[in-house]
């Protein structure tokens, strides 16, 4: 899970640096997301299929998303 977490934080960062370099008017974490979806597509089309520690951290942080919206929440 640590792996697929450290992956995930890998692609936001790379999406940050990019919108920081190019100046471009998208947030940098949508930008890393856009990058994660063309890699993980990549390898569906090789034929590697799925990648068991980012599905795992993916799963991780699904089952805990509502979480996420207490603070939202609290703050209405």
């Amino acid at each position: 899970m640590i792996q697929g977490l450290a992956v995930l934080l890998l692609f936001q960062s790379l999406g940050e640096v990019l919108a920081q370099l190019s100046g471009a008017p998208v947030p940098g974490p949508v930008i890393g997301l856009v990058l994660l979806l063309a890699f993980l597509v990549g390898r569906q089309k090789r034929g590697l299929g799925e990648w068991a520690p980012l599905a795992q951290a993916a799963d991780g942080l699904l089952a805990h998303l509502s979480i996420f919206f207490i603070p939202a929440a609290v703050g209405v």
